[in-house]
């Protein structure tokens, strides 16, 4: 299938990032300095769960299936 034109309803990644700033504002002392945010999206992207990356891929046929049913249209993903 064709990738939509401008299509975010497609694409898990913004999920994905939603989870890390989760993970990433638990970080315990806020990062202030680069070296100390390196560590803590480290730290963040370690911490989420393996289980929530399988259910954004497992997400990808009825991701698919609501574009083609919305004829390329807004979806609620």
């Amino acid at each position: 299938m064709p990738w939509p034109a401008l299509s975010p309803d497609m694409n898990p990644i913004e999920q994905c990032w939603d989870l890390l700033q989760t993970q990433l504002n638990r970080v315990v002392p806020r990062p202030t300095t680069v070296a100390d945010l390196d560590r803590g999206v480290r730290q963040a992207w370690t911490n989420i769960p393996r289980q929530a990356s399988n259910t954004l891929v497992r997400s990808m046929h009825r991701r698919c299936q609501a574009v083609i049913d919305a004829n390329g249209g807004h979806t609620r993903y």
